[in-house]
């Protein structure tokens, strides 16, 4: 019998381009007392992940969902579908008490926001990172950008093709789609990559705070201890190298056409995000996330 949805806080869902730290923060956040995660990503459908109760196979814009979508997605929000747990989940064994708040990760979602809050309720938070730290996270994982999937949904493809181009298509249209959700469900947060890692546990305390989160605890924050350093997530890298590491592996010459060609919605993005303390700033500053 499902647990009616007044006895629980409305789930968290976490969301970006890939690559964008998604996992890392949506762990981050079940660090707090009284969350759960699943570890798989509902909409994804890579891989062995969901797909959506096998109902899609690539990038989707819902604008609505099905009986069948909505019911696989009420199940996994509300943490009692056993086909979403997986490694990378926190305290799955939790998620059934009706005083645990769930926190989704899903990169997938990003496109059909709208569609998935009118269904579970979720508080979506959307995560962006720099275009440039996306593209070489994805060459170091071997993977290109799914530009011919979206342009199957209405993207522009770029004028020239190449790696830069397609990630600077593909991320911008991501997030332009996301805000486009946000917009029309008129609430949501927008989170900077940069600012969590420069601000540190402070900014991730205030983060927690915004979302109804306790972050007075962080030193129970996720590590690295189920999951290999060369494996799909690295959670131990140094502020420093995840803030600018990648600058190193790209040439200005790339790194200058993908910010030209993502202006106009890193922008937006920007103007949208939270605001968040940064301790790089502060004399005794100290960061502890990677």
């Amino acid at each position: 019998m499902a647990l009616p949805d007044m006895t629980r806080k409305p789930p968290l869902l976490v969301t970006g381009v890939p690559r964008s730290g998604t996992t890392w923060l949506a762990r981050s956040l079940a660090s707090s007392p009284g969350t759960a995660m699943p570890g798989r990503e509902p909409m994804n459908p890579r891989g062995r992940q969901l797909a959506l109760g096998g109902t899609v196979q690539g990038w989707v814009r819902l604008d609505s969902l099905d009986r069948r979508q909505a019911r696989i997605l009420r199940r996994i929000y509300r943490g009692m579908e056993p086909r979403a747990l997986s490694r990378y989940g926190i305290r799955q064994y939790a998620a059934l008490t009706p005083w645990t708040r769930i926190i989704v990760k899903d990169p997938f979602a990003l496109l059909s926001l709208p569609a998935i809050v009118a269904a579970t309720g979720a508080e979506p938070v959307l995560l962006y990172r720099h275009p440039a730290a996306v593209l070489v996270s994805y060459r170091r994982m071997g993977w290109t950008a799914d530009i011919d999937e979206i342009a199957a949904l209405g993207a522009h493809l770029p004028d020239r093709r190449d790696e830069v181009t397609d990630m600077a298509a593909f991320w911008s249209y991501c997030n332009t789609s996301a805000l486009d959700g946000l917009s029309q469900l008129g609430g949501g947060t927008v989170v900077s990559h940069e600012d969590l890692v420069r601000g540190g546990p402070l900014a991730l305390a205030a983060l927690m705070h915004h979302l109804g989160l306790d972050g007075s605890v962080l030193a129970n924050a996720p590590t690295s201890e189920h999951v290999r350093r060369e494996g799909l997530h690295d959670f131990r890298r140094s502020p420093e190298d995840v803030l600018g590491g990648w600058r190193a592996l790209l040439s200005d010459r790339e790194i200058a056409e993908l910010e030209a060609r993502t202006e106009p919605t890193s922008r937006r993005l920007a103007a949208r995000r939270l605001r968040l303390p940064d301790a790089a700033a502060l004399p005794s500053a100290g960061s502890e996330i990677s």
